[in-house]
């Protein structure tokens, strides 16, 4: 990933190239934004011009991650966005990458790769942490060469699914992985440790006037001991080193790590933007693609993770669910939406996680309805962000004042917030209704 294909955050991509070319770059800098909108991506792609400064075999080295002056910290239990065109040289063509990927499902390795097509595409791996962590009493390195030797041996693989799994996942000179908590031994290279390139051992063995970086992604995790290891880093870093922490938390960072970086936010993407790239690189039909941009609040991650997901279907149901709104039928309301959440688990073996996804992307797009109903009145001209018929929203819509569509948007906000704290997904939708209806 370069600077030149980060989207929506050129202003940032600017500030980032101004400092380079002024030699002004603070030697640490915290990226803090909204989840999802591309703040590691962007200061992997910074680090890549600084490490690199243009050179084709550093930057060869660079991507494959084992460049030895440059450190990423990410969760192994985050997704992990891949763009299929930065494999291709590892598979070949976008056939034996798709086949590679099945191999690397079938073998439990990862999930999450989609069906649609394209170099563009970005894939959002989620890994099997367990395949090379949490073996107490073995090195990580060994974990990591027994899996891929595994991997080769097997008569279901294939020797491009063994080099993509390396890509993937093989430890590299580039990168310390952690499990939700970071803790100081991927710090000061202790016990574990011992087996990355760490924020120790980059200062201290690099050489030379070249530029060094680390990127710790998810900076809120780092543990009370290895924030503050990190901090005594933070104060004197050596020359011409850069040191990035990227969070969508910020307080839960000490004020003394905060007072030390130069902090640069990263906005949500606009949804014109956001709709635009997901048209044109992730196979994404335009309509769709406008309502997922609305619906992921201007973040890239949250719209990959809502890609998949069939919303001609479910504003069908809306065109089914809405007269009966409208007509203060709570027992029908009661059914439809029941029925709803209920079939959203029907075809996946884990039933509570897929009603529980099912709920939210419902009560997503039941907000925006509310709402497209609620501005009938004082703002007929707004465009529509549900994605339903204009001529059916404003025969909604006159049906019931407005004081109850935004009483039942504001719920649907409520009813949105217990599904995240883990309260039974239908009922926190049933709830919605019986609680805001007219009686």
């Amino acid at each position: 990933m370069t600077l030149d294909r980060i989207r929506g955050h050129e202003a940032v991509r600017d500030q980032l190239r101004a400092a380079r070319e002024s030699g002004r770059v603070p030697h640490a800098m915290l990226f803090t934004g909204p989840e999802g909108v591309g703040k590691c991506t962007t200061a992997i792609a910074f680090a890549r011009e600084l490490v690199c400064a243009g050179r084709a075999d550093d930057e060869a080295r660079f991507d494959r991650g084992v460049h030895d002056r440059f450190v990423l910290y990410s969760d192994l239990d985050r997704p992990l966005p891949v763009r299929r065109a930065d494999l291709l040289e590892v598979a070949g063509d976008e056939a034996t990458l798709r086949g590679a990927y099945a191999v690397l499902e079938d073998h439990d390795w990862l999930t999450g790769v989609t069906p649609a097509g394209g170099a563009d595409v970005i894939d959002l791996l989620v890994r099997n942490p367990d395949r090379w962590l949490g073996r107490k009493g073995i090195p990580f390195a060994d974990v990591v060469d027994r899996e891929l030797s595994a991997l080769e041996k097997s008569k279901k693989s294939t020797p491009e699914a063994v080099e993509v799994a390396r890509r993937l996942f093989g430890a590299g000179t580039s990168r310390a992985w952690y499990r939700k908590n970071l803790g100081i031994e991927l710090i000061n290279g202790k016990g574990d440790g011992s087996y990355f390139r760490t924020v120790e051992s980059l200062l201290s063995r690099s050489t030379g006037g070249d530029w060094r970086v680390v990127v710790v992604d998810d900076a809120h995790n780092m543990t009370d001991a290895a924030e503050n290891a990190f901090l005594k880093t933070l104060e004197e870093p050596p020359p011409n080193t850069l040191l990035v922490l990227v969070t969508s938390q910020p307080l839960s960072l000490l004020p003394t790590t905060l007072s030390r970086c130069a902090r640069l936010v990263f906005d949500a993407i606009p949804v014109d933007p956001l709709a635009e790239f997901l048209h044109e690189t992730q196979d994404v039909e335009r309509p769709a693609a406008t309502l997922l941009a609305t619906l992921a609040e201007g973040s890239i991650g949250r719209a990959l993770e809502l890609r998949d997901i069939d919303f001609g279907s479910r504003l069908r149901f809306l065109e089914e669910l809405l007269p009966a709104v409208a007509a203060g039928d709570l027992a029908r309301c009661l059914a439809l939406a029941g029925a709803r959440v209920a079939a959203g688990g029907t075809d996946t073996d884990n039933v509570r996680v897929a009603q529980r996804r099912e709920a939210s992307v419902l009560l997503d797009l039941l907000s925006l309805t509310f709402r497209d109903l609620a501005l009938q009145t004082a703002a007929p001209d707004l465009r529509l962000a549900s994605g339903l018929p204009a001529d059916f929203v404003r025969s909604i819509a006159a049906r019931q004042p407005v004081e109850v569509w935004e009483e039942l948007f504001d719920r649907t906000g409520s009813a949105a917030a217990d599904v995240r704290l883990s309260v039974e997904p239908r009922l926190a939708v049933e709830a919605l209704f019986v609680d805001a209806l007219p009686a």
